[in-house]
């Protein structure tokens, strides 16, 4: 009997076992054999949150935390990779499979239930570049968004508007393939990169991320099938005891950064210019800073810059204080312990010295130089010198002045950052650079070691900048072409397949050219297009796949008729009025092409078109510069000629007193010895000219691809094809040679007495020539600026105004007018006396020369006010910094020789574009919110 007991006792607990409480189910274990095993599903391709890698394992922000909360819950976990939609049919269908993270929507809550928040994206409306108008949602009812199927994209926007229509893709993959070949306009998706590196840059060019909208920011969740809220508490459970630094160490790998924050920190050396430093107004300027803002805007991930000096800003990578380092010289050999993320880019260094000595460089010599202590070189150059002692130096400032001073031979240091600096300093003509040797600097963006995620982001935004766009950025900034570390000639200009769509519709264009105007334009010995011009056109023509014919002309006249009717499309060489703007599309300026004048010999050297008054001046018909004559120098008498040669010859006939044409076809024509009566001189008030191409309108949206071509021609290619066809060759027949040498020996002995009266005569008469030029030139300085301060008097004041308007507009950048007036200073000269007030106004013009960059201007606009220009600033906030300092440092100004004086300003300021559209507006305004400022009290500046 009591065996049946214990059987029937060992029965029942046999089935209690059997029929476990349903939360027991997802109980923690104890021991590692009761594992509980979940089924996760995921999306194959929703980078960098769930997807599978190219060795196809799940990988991915949500994958990464999932396998933490195993860890946690001492769960097995298998991750099911499928096609989106797929994953929710199959997890609504199943009973115990989790989906790894998914938005919440109302009509999934009808089938799901939901996790608390596991992570969390950001979703936007990605648009092509050639949609105008996308400032909100709603603008974009006219086109289909592209989704994927399944996503939560749809819900969302329709809440936003429902008005809105769909074109759904399987995956996100089908998706991105649709917006690269132009089958969508715009497209809903999450924010992050994708990983087709040429179907990425593709889409980064059309669809810029600095032009998305946001849809929503999303909370990812854990969701189970309809009513299984035990599995839905286990989860949640599970995921309360990550750690959440833990989940932020997870984000950051894959994203970059932080998701709550969504910006990276950039440390960064200030005073390495043109590399980067701090500018007047307070902001971050340089080429890596532009590199950066250039990055940011192609990944869409905000940056933020904090400044120290080389080493205390790579400190503030090791200590957590930043994310990365802008860009920074390592070697093998020198090394900062931290990862290199990306190689920005390289500097190139040299061997700086005064002249003389470089005069007599010897490698072998004892020599003394002066490098950095971080130079990554630093054992190239004593490879190099060999028996040189190399001095460790903090700054560029202090190698300059051991140099000056004799305490060393030379320093080696970054030759665009030596360069600039020289300049800006005014030692330019002291020092030379040694050329033969050069020491090559790779800079790089450094991160932590641990920070793969940040570094992988990183290196994924670079590769999404095109090489043009590289090339823009240094040309920018290194102003020789030799210190620049990116080739414009080894790359093509990237087209989109719209535009390759666009080029392929037009046939061919004819290209209009003067015949007869070396070395420009002409036409060669068989018929053949030749020149300058001839190389533009075959540049363009190779980069953008055009078939250009050039039609030949005898005079510039028929060939804008032409151009004007559209009997031709295209013809270089049209300088920009406003009259041709109306009916022509200009390029950018693609050549510089200053003008000039020539006379006979027996002429006293021109200057400026105002020197010849009441003479006359011969011009070819259809130049833009008969009418800028006529009006700005009404009594020159102008007479129109045909062509240069027409223009020449009326010169040597006595028709007009000189000809006015550019300076590379007059110096080709007069190397020929055809006019050896008439001399070149160069006109100042016309050498900014630059020569543009011009096209039939209807060909105007060709021009902004035109202008990148035109963009990618650097210095050094522009000096090549200068070489090619201003060189003179000078063909000789060896009979001719004999015969010319024969005579001269026979007359050489006739000339002799002549010659040696000539030559003493010509001495005098250079020097006298030099004494009138050197006079010439104290003239003109005069005429332009003001004989206390040397500072820009009002006339040249007006001029750089006019320009800067013309440059502004053009860039589309800011700049602004600070109009001042001294408080105090009659006072000054009413007690002291003028020459007191003379020296004031000297101390001011040092001090407001001093607060302004070499870029700007500062001006003496008469007795007691000055005005400055502050050239591409970024806001009013900036200006008014600077206005601020330069009532800081007048303050300090309490001593004029033995006299005590105190003096101040009131500032007016105004700015272009935003509060005035032409150079008298602009002016105007500051000067009357100058006297706003005196008004109440001055001392004090007043913005509108």
């Amino acid at each position: 009997m009591k065996q049946i007991i214990w059987i029937l006792s060992l029965s029942f607990l046999c089935l209690l076992s059997m029929f476990p409480p349903a939360y027991g189910q997802y109980k923690y274990s104890e021991a590692a054999e009761e594992q509980r095993h979940f089924t996760i599903v995921m999306s194959q391709n929703t980078y960098p949150y769930q997807f599978v890698d190219d060795d196809g394992l799940p990988r991915g922000v949500l994958i990464d935390i999932w396998r933490e909360w195993a860890n946690k819950t001492n769960s097995q976990v298998t991750f099911k990779p499928i096609r989106w939609e797929e994953t929710l049919d199959y997890v609504s269908q199943h009973e115990n499979i989790i989906h790894a993270g998914l938005a919440i929507t109302d009509s999934r809550l009808e089938n799901f239930s939901f996790s608390e928040t596991i992570s969390n994206l950001s979703s936007y409306l990605f648009i092509h570049e050639s949609v105008d108008i996308r400032q909100q949602v709603s603008d974009l009812v006219p086109f289909r968004i592209g989704i994927v199927s399944g996503s939560a994209h749809q819900d969302n926007l329709l809440a936003i508007e429902p008005k809105l229509t769909f074109k759904a893709y399987p995956t996100r993959n089908d998706l991105l393939d649709a917006a690269a070949n132009g089958e969508v306009y715009v497209f809903a998706g999450i924010e992050g990169y994708q990983r087709n590196l040429t179907r990425e840059q593709k889409i980064t060019h059309d669809f810029n991320n600095a032009s998305r909208l946001p849809i929503k920011q999303i909370a990812l969740a854990a969701a189970v099938a309809k009513g299984n809220n035990e599995l839905v508490k286990f989860i949640n459970d599970g995921f309360s005891l990550i750690d959440p630094v833990i989940v932020k160490q997870i984000e950051r790998r894959w994203l970059g950064y932080n998701n709550a924050e969504k910006a990276v920190l950039i440390a960064m050396q200030s005073g390495v210019e043109p590399y980067a430093d701090i500018g007047a107004d307070g902001l971050p300027h340089g080429l890596l800073v532009d590199l950066w803002q250039l990055w940011s805007e192609k990944t869409g991930i905000k940056i933020d810059f904090v400044s120290g000096d080389m080493n205390s800003s790579v400190d503030l990578i090791k200590r957590g204080l930043a994310d990365v380092h802008i860009g920074y010289p390592e070697s093998n050999e020198l090394r900062t312990g931290l990862k290199q993320a990306w190689h920005i880019t390289s500097a190139k260094s040299r061997y700086f010295s005064l002249p003389d000595k470089l005069n007599t460089l010897n490698p072998n010599a004892n020599l003394r130089i002066g490098v950095f202590p971080t130079s990554p070189y630093i054992n190239e150059v004593k490879s190099y010198f060999p028996n040189a002692q190399v001095k460790f130096f903090e700054d560029i400032e202090l190698m300059t002045l051991a140099v000056q001073k004799g305490q060393l031979d030379g320093f080696v240091a970054s030759s665009a950052m030596t360069s600039h600096h020289l300049l800006t300093h005014k030692l330019w003509a002291e020092f030379t650079q040694y050329s033969d040797v050069e020491f090559n600097t790779m800079m790089y963006s450094l991160t932590r070691l641990d920070d793969s995620g940040l570094s992988t982001r990183i290196r994924e935004g670079f590769n999404l900048i095109t090489a043009e766009e590289q090339f823009a950025i240094e040309r920018k900034w290194l102003i020789n072409p030799e210190d620049r570390y990116f080739d414009s000639s080894n790359y093509a200009i990237k087209l989109t397949s719209q535009e390759q769509a666009y080029l392929s519709t037009i046939g061919a264009i004819k290209m209009g050219y003067v015949k007869d105007w070396p070395p420009m334009e002409y036409q060669g010995a068989n018929g053949e297009f030749l020149g300058i011009n001839a190389d533009i056109k075959t540049k363009i023509s190779e980069q953008l796949g055009l078939t250009i014919v050039p039609v030949a002309y005898g005079d510039f006249r028929d060939v804008l008729a032409d151009l004007i009717s559209g009997e031709i499309q295209m013809v270089a060489s049209v300088a920009y009025t406003p009259k041709r703007a109306t009916q022509l599309s200009f390029s950018e300026p693609y050549w510089p092409s200053p003008w000039g004048i020539v006379t006979s010999l027996t002429q006293p050297p021109i200057f400026d078109i105002g020197q010849i008054t009441g003479q006359r001046l011969a011009v070819i018909e259809g130049y833009h510069l008969v009418d800028k004559i006529r009006q700005r120098y009404p009594n020159v008498q102008i007479v129109q000629v045909d062509n240069i040669q027409a223009g020449m010859q009326a010169v040597v006939d006595g028709k007009a007193d000189m000809f006015v044409e550019k300076v590379s076809a007059l110096a080709t024509l007069l190397n020929t010895g055809t006019y050896p009566s008439l001399k070149l001189s160069l006109i100042s008030d016309l050498a900014e000219q630059h020569s543009q191409l011009a096209l039939f309108p209807d060909l105007k949206n060709l021009m902004p691809l035109i202008d990148r071509v035109i963009g990618s021609i650097d210095e050094n290619e522009q000096h090549k094809i200068n070489q090619k066809w201003n060189s003179l060759t000078v063909k000789t027949d060896t009979t001719v040679y004999q015969r010319w040498i024969k005579i001269m020996m026979f007359s050489l002995v006739l000339l002799t007495v002549i010659v040696l009266t000539v030559v003493f005569a010509n001495r005098r008469l250079n020097f006298e020539i030099k004494r009138r030029e050197l006079a010439e030139e104290k003239l003109k300085h005069m005429a332009n600026h003001d004989n206390v301060t040397q500072l820009p008097n009002r006339m040249l004041f007006n001029d750089r105004l006019s320009q800067s308007v013309l440059t502004h507009q053009r860039q589309g950048n800011r700049f602004a007018v600070l109009f001042m007036d001294l408080d105090g200073f009659k006072t000054v000269n009413d007690v002291h006396g003028h020459h007191v007030g003379d020296k004031l106004l000297k101390m001011v013009s040092e001090v407001l020369s001093d607060c302004v960059r070499e870029s700007d201007t500062v001006a003496r606009f008469g007795g007691d006010e000055f005005v400055v220009i502050l050239n591409n600033i970024q806001s009013k906030e900036a200006a008014k910094q600077v206005a601020d300092n330069i009532l800081n440092r007048l303050n300090l100004i309490n001593h004029v020789d033995d006299y005590r004086i105190a003096i101040s300003a009131s500032i007016g300021i105004a700015i272009f574009p935003d509060e005035a559209s032409c150079a008298s507006e602009i002016l105007n305004l500051a000067d009357k919110l100058m006297y706003q400022a005196k008004k109440f009290g001055g001392h004090q500046c007043k913005l509108s």
